[in-house]
């Protein structure tokens, strides 16, 4: 499957600019709409599309009207992040949404450099949709260029393994437990001890040396822990080309900032690029991640009633969930 142009959710779409976008670009530079810089700017975004397959999004809101954009352009070893909203028309929240939307494509579909964004120091809106979408300060990125001093936020960056070193174990095992204590649906009941998940911990590890699951982590740009899930391949000829998402989970102390979405993003890469064509998952019902997983393109194609028995009197539904990557 080739990386789609167009990014839609809900009632936003992000589409490629065509020649007719100069009048946006004018509005957002206050220039008038038949000012030559809009048009030159549209011409030097259509041009990248060409080179690269990606680039400049164009963002259509609720009524279809462009407000703005989100782009990505391509350096020797990073890509820079630019977003700008017309004034009045859903200001930090929409450019929030289409942030989110265009981080998680790149890190899924795009080339394996950091995202970078810079802002100014004053400028508390940009780096609020920013860290909103995922994004973190690198202060050792952080430089002057001319006059200008500007602050580096860079995003979280996916590492694909098939063995599970020390330390990353003890910062795997601890966001498990962290995240059961928490309510999260990851395999246990309530008040699971560490033992247990390490038990169940060291299987995956067996799994990974055996050849038949990998690890996907999601990390920040300081080299943290904020999530990570399994992509388990089935044993089978007729099966190859199918993988099972298992143990999908992040930090619960980060929730709001789109790793959810950004380590959804990091398990299809890497199950695409391990030739997986058809993902599936669980999931435990009562927990409403059936509607987050519909968001990423999953359906449900199969429900046990009462399957999964969490405590007395308690019993939820097991559901399976698949997409074509």
């Amino acid at each position: 499957m080739t990386a789609p142009r167009t990014i839609t959710s809900d009632d936003l779409s992000l589409l490629p600019p065509v020649e007719d976008d100069a009048a946006l670009v004018a509005e957002l530079m206050g220039l008038p709409a038949d000012a030559g810089r809009p048009a030159e700017i549209v011409r030097a975004w259509r041009e990248h599309w060409e080179e690269h397959g990606y680039g400049t999004w164009i963002i259509s809101g609720p009524a279809g009207r462009a407000v703005g954009f989100v782009g990505l352009r391509a350096h020797t070893d990073f890509i820079r992040v630019t977003i700008r909203v017309v004034d009045g028309e859903g200001g930090d929240e929409l450019a929030s949404r289409a942030l989110r939307l265009v981080v998680a494509y790149a890190l899924e579909w795009l080339p394996e450099l950091p995202l970078r964004l810079r802002v100014a120091p004053e400028d508390v809106g940009t780096r609020f949709v920013a860290e909103s979408a995922g994004m973190e300060h690198a202060p050792d990125l952080d430089h002057v260029s001319g006059e200008d001093e500007w602050l580096v936020l860079e995003l979280p960056w996916v590492r694909v393994t098939d063995r599970i070193p020390a330390r990353a174990r003890e910062a795997m095992l601890r966001m498990w437990v962290r995240v059961n204590d928490a309510g999260g649906a990851v395999g246990f009941l309530p008040g699971a001890s560490e033992d247990e998940v390490a038990a169940v911990l060291d299987g995956y590890a067996e799994r990974l040396e055996r050849g038949s699951a990998t690890l996907v982590a999601l990390n920040s740009p300081g080299g943290d822990l904020l999530g990570f899930g399994f992509v388990a391949r089935p044993s089978g000829a007729t099966v190859a080309h199918t993988a099972n998402l298992e143990r999908i989970m992040t930090d619960p102390d980060r929730r709001g900032t789109n790793h959810g979405a950004l380590l959804m993003a990091g398990l299809h890469r890497a199950a695409r690029d391990a030739g997986v064509e058809v993902a599936t998952l669980d999931y435990r019902g009562g927990t409403g991640l059936g509607e987050f997983y519909t968001r990423y393109g999953y359906t449900e194609v199969g429900r046990v009633p009462g399957a999964v028995r969490v405590g007395p009197d308690d019993d939820r539904d097991g559901v399976i969930m698949a997409r074509s990557l």
